[in-house]
């Protein structure tokens, strides 16, 4: 069964080319994007937990 579906698939991948270029880089560009989201998420969510009190550390910004 999933012999069969793998041949439609690349029957469908080699018929429709163009599509199929497009539809690849945009999955791939999207998973980048949301990989760096996460990466950045995670960068700005952290922060240094050796002190005392940590978890009552604040950052201050002013412009």
């Amino acid at each position: 069964m999933i012999r069969n579906y793998l041949k439609i698939a690349v029957r469908n991948l080699v018929n429709n080319k163009g599509y199929s270029v497009i539809n690849i880089g945009g999955l791939a560009v999207g998973m980048a994007i949301a990989m760096l989201i996460g990466l950045w998420m995670h960068d700005e969510l952290s922060f240094n937990t050796s002190h005392k009190n940590y978890n009552r550390i604040a950052q201050v910004m002013h412009q």
